[in-house]
C-alpha cells in the first residue's frame, strides 16, 4: 500500500512540474485579432474592471446581459461593451450561462472569439500577449484555453478552492500533451476560452451542451470526440480570477457542478474515496509516511504557485483535498434533491 502512494504521490507531482515548467504561457505582442464575449448576470461589481482594459486594448466587447436587476448592462455600456439583451426568458432545457455564450457567439465575426467570465480581470498586456499567441497559432488548433492567477478571497476561501486547481494541474499532463501533440486534455475552462469564429459557430459547443451546468468540462469531452484540438496555456501573467468572496460563497459554488467531474455519481462516489485516502493514506505509515506526506505537500505547493495561490495553504493539503471530497459528494446531494440552484436559478 504504501508503494501505491508513493507511485501516486511522485506521479502526481511530476505531472504538477511538467504542468508548471513547461506549459505555454502568452507572449509578445500583435495586433488585435479577436474579439471578447462576456456573459454577465448581476455582475455590477464586476464589469468596470474586466471591460474597461480590453476597450483600452482595442479590442470589441460584446456583454450579454442575462435578466440581471442590477447596473450591469449600464455599466458595461458606459464602459465601451456593445449590451445585448434576451429577446425571450430563458429557453427550457437550458442553463443561463450557456444560453447566453450561444447568442454571443452568432454575432462573432472576427477571426478569434474570445469568452471571458464576468470575474476576471484581464492586465494591460492581456490584448497584445493574447493577440501573438494566437496569430502564432498552429492552423490545427481549433480552441486555445487556460489557467488565469487566482485572487484569493477572504479568510480561509483559498485554502479550500486550491482543491480545484491542485486535481486539474497533477492528474491532467496539460504541457506534455501540447509538447508531443499527442492525446487530448479533454478540458475547457470556461473561465477563459479563444475560439476560431469558424469552427465555434460550426460546432455550436454552448448548444450542444446546452443543459450542462459543468458546461466547459462537457465541452472539453465534446472536443475530443470531434478531434478537435485544443490548447492548454499558462493565462496568470495576463489575466486574474476572484470567483469568491468567502469559504461560504466558495463551497456553494464549487457545489452546484463538482458532481458532474466524473462521466456519472457512482464513478464521482469513486474518486471522493479515492480522494481521502490519498489526503489521509500516509498516516498508517509512520516514519515512512512522512516522506510521503512531504511528496504530497511538494506537490501541492507546484499547484498553487501556478495560479498564484498564497503560500501558507500547501501543508494543509490533506485538510484542502477532503473539503475536495466532500463538496463532490455535497453536489451530488443536490442534484439528486433539484435543489441546484445559482444566481437566482433551479438547474
Amino acid at each position: 500500500m504504501l508503494t501505491i502512494l508513493l507511485i501516486i504521490y511522485l506521479t502526481m507531482m511530476g505531472v504538477a512540474l511538467g504542468n508548471w515548467l513547461l506549459i505555454k504561457r502568452p507572449r509578445g505582442s500583435a495586433r488585435p485579432n479577436f474579439e471578447v464575449m462576456i456573459p454577465a448576470r448581476d455582475e455590477a461589481l464586476n464589469m468596470e474592471r474586466v471591460v474597461t482594459p480590453l476597450i483600452a486594448g482595442g479590442v470589441r466587447v460584446t456583454v450579454y446581459d442575462d435578466e440581471s436587476t442590477d447596473e450591469t448592462a449600464s455599466i458595461a455600456r458606459d464602459s465601451g461593451a456593445k449590451v445585448l439583451h434576451p429577446k425571450e426568458p430563458l429557453p427550457q432545457g437550458w442553463t443561463g450561462k450557456n444560453n447566453a455564450c450561444h447568442q454571443l457567439s452568432l454575432v462573432a465575426t472576427e477571426s478569434w472569439t474570445v469568452f471571458l467570465d464576468a470575474d476576471t480581470i484581464p492586465s494591460k498586456e492581456f490584448v497584445p500577449h493574447l493577440s501573438a499567441f494566437l496569430h502564432n497559432c498552429p492552423t490545427d488548433i481549433s480552441v486555445v484555453t487556460g489557467f488565469p492567477k487566482m485572487i484569493p478571497g477572504k479568510g480561509i476561501e483559498p485554502a479550500y478552492l486550491t482543491w480545484v486547481s491542485w486535481i486539474l494541474l497533477a492528474t491532467n499532463p496539460f504541457a506534455l500533451v501540447s509538447r508531443t501533440k499527442m492525446g487530448h486534455n479533454r478540458f475547457t475552462n470556461g473561465q477563459f476560452s479563444a475560439w476560431r469564429t469558424n469552427a465555434l459557430q460550426e460546432i455550436k459547443p454552448f448548444e450542444a451542451v446546452k443543459s450542462e451546468v459543468l458546461e466547459d468540462v462537457k465541452i472539453g469531452r465534446l472536443l475530443h470526440k470531434l478531434k478537435q484540438q485544443v490548447e492548454v496555456i499558462d493565462m496568470s501573467e495576463i489575466l486574474s480570477v476572484k470567483m469568491y468572496q468567502d469559504v461560504r460563497t466558495a463551497i456553494d459554488g464549487m457545489s452546484k457542478n463538482s458532481g458532474d467531474i466524473m462521466g456519472n455519481a457512482i464513478q464521482s462516489i469513486l474518486l471522493s474515496a479515492l480522494l481521502v485516502i490519498i489526503a489521509w493514506g500516509w498516516l498508517w505509515f509512520g516514519y515512512y509516511g512522512l516522506i510521503v506526506y512531504g511528496i504530497l505537500v511538494l506537490g501541492k505547493l507546484v499547484t498553487d504557485r501556478a495560479v498564484g495561490a498564497p503560500l501558507w495553504i500547501f501543508p494543509i493539503a490533506p485538510i484542502t483535498i477532503t473539503a475536495g471530497a466532500l463538496t463532490i459528494i455535497r453536489s451530488l446531494i443536490w442534484k439528486r434533491k433539484g435543489s441546484v440552484v445559482w444566481k437566482g436559478r433551479n438547474y
